[in-house]
């Protein structure tokens, strides 16, 4: 097993924020990303956590929009502010001589945003649009249908975007309120690049406050309703598809933290999460020519909440029972028997090949910083990600999944060519939710 020098870190909590920096000697770029927890899980209308996030970088009490977008393109300064299911807040990328003005610029940001009315309603128009263009898309569509078939009551039930009616119904009061809560739940803030670590924490540490209690304090805000989904087993969608049908099937699986994650990656791959290889694509593609394309993932939406069993098929319509039958099928394999040995190590060879790409930026480091300060994983240690490749085994892989994956359970949503639709919801209108589309 490859064994690289680990890169330095320092961290340290400063009241509800925890703060660290991961000295990456050969970055010129220095990435900060502060992000507050919350996001699109905890917004009571749908839209708001993103559009919080947007405004974050649209003036501040000290400086306008314009003074900012200028001075940041003075410097070569990259700031953007955006939102996930699970926190919103800033991405700020800079040369590391200017790692100093990026940090104190991001507190500004953070700290005092102004909210103004007419770049809200620039913003929301904007994000309206982008709605109203996802929407002309099928394969979207039965996705934001098939993520509220799983999480419903959820927020996630949503499409990261919000709705029309939801969008309309919100303000910058909304934004401000919703901005200040996540302040008081707290979040992190991670720093990557050729840095001085220390003097980077001495830096954030007077920007955002003394040190704090050395651990987190209990959460501020609303708890979303746990994910029960719809009643139904199976939902068809209408679209404005000529020809094709989209079919999305799977179920819940783990969160983030759960210990079976290196070993449903595998299981990813094995069943075709690399596109053309793979049980699903070879057997619905390649052998019976059922589909033009499809898509596997065993962990999409994985954070707090669980992720999901996602099974993607771009089908005709009359294609569309066999294919969910090849990809019962193909499930029904890997819980009845244990991967060959051969296959498995095709499946390490595939993930040891993707673990360059990880680190191969400032901004990948600063992401995967991220990842372990809000869940508590080394993520960022190589040492960490390669030992559990090591360890996979077909026993293992074998026995995660015959917990995690059940054919019999899938949720099944199909998007159909209007003409074609039984809309077997019984509602007649097309659900708000999906895994496309969303920040």
């Amino acid at each position: 097993m490859p064994t690289d020098r680990e890169p330095s870190r320092l961290d340290l909590w400063s009241g509800r924020l925890r703060l660290a920096a991961l000295r990456v000697p050969a970055a010129d770029v220095v990435a900060v990303r502060a992000w507050l927890r919350g996001g699109a899980r905890t917004e009571r209308s749908p839209g708001l956590s993103l559009l919080t996030g947007r405004m974050l970088v649209e003036g501040t009490e000290p400086r306008a929009w314009r003074e900012i977008a200028e001075q940041a393109e003075a410097r070569g300064i990259s700031i953007d502010g955006s939102a996930t299911a699970e926190v919103h807040g800033l991405a700020v990328d800079a040369l590391v001589d200017d790692a100093g003005i990026a940090l104190d610029w991001l507190a500004e940001l953070l700290l005092s945003p102004a909210f103004p009315p007419d770049r809200f309603e620039l913003l929301r128009d904007q994000t309206l649009g982008e709605l109203l263009s996802l929407a002309d898309r099928p394969e979207v569509v039965t996705g934001w249908a098939f993520r509220d078939q799983l999480y419903r009551p959820h927020p996630l039930a949503a499409p990261g975007q919000g709705t029309p009616e939801s969008l309309d119904g919100l303000s910058p009061e909304d934004c401000k309120r919703f901005h200040l809560d996540a302040v008081a739940r707290g979040g992190v803030i991670a720093v990557a690049g050729a840095v001085d670590e220390r003097e980077v924490l001495a830096r954030l540490e007077r920007l955002f406050g003394p040190a704090g209690d050395s651990g987190p304090r209990p959460a501020a805000g609303w708890e979303p309703p746990a994910p029960r989904g719809r009643p139904e087993r199976r939902v068809e969608v209408g679209t404005a598809s000529r020809e094709q049908a989209h079919v999305y099937a799977g179920h819940f699986t783990v969160n983030r933290t759960h210990p079976d994650l290196p070993e449903l990656r595998a299981l990813g791959i094995l069943l075709g999460s690399d596109g053309l290889a793979g049980l699903i694509p070879n057997r619905v593609r390649e052998r019976e020519g059922l589909a033009y394309a499809t898509g596997v993932d065993l962990l999409a939406g994985a954070g707090t909440d669980p992720g999901a069993l996602s099974v993607y098929l771009g089908t005709h319509p009359d294609h569309v029972e066999r294919g969910l039958e090849l990809v019962r099928d193909s499930l029904r394999l890997v819980i009845e028997e244990p991967p060959g040995a051969d296959a498995l190590e095709e499946c390490r060879t595939c993930m040891f090949g993707r673990e360059p790409f990880a680190t191969e930026t400032a901004g990948r480091w600063a992401a995967l910083l991220v990842d372990s300060l809000l869940h508590g994983l080394p993520s960022y240690r190589r040492s960490f990600r390669l030992e559990r490749i090591e360890r996979l085994t077909p026993q293992g892989v074998f026995e995660a999944a015959r917990r995690h994956i059940d054919p019999d359970r899938l949720r099944v949503t199909v998007g159909l060519p209007d003409s074609r639709s039984g809309l077997e919801s019984g509602d007649g209108e097309v659900p708000s939710g999906g895994f496309q589309g969303t920040e």
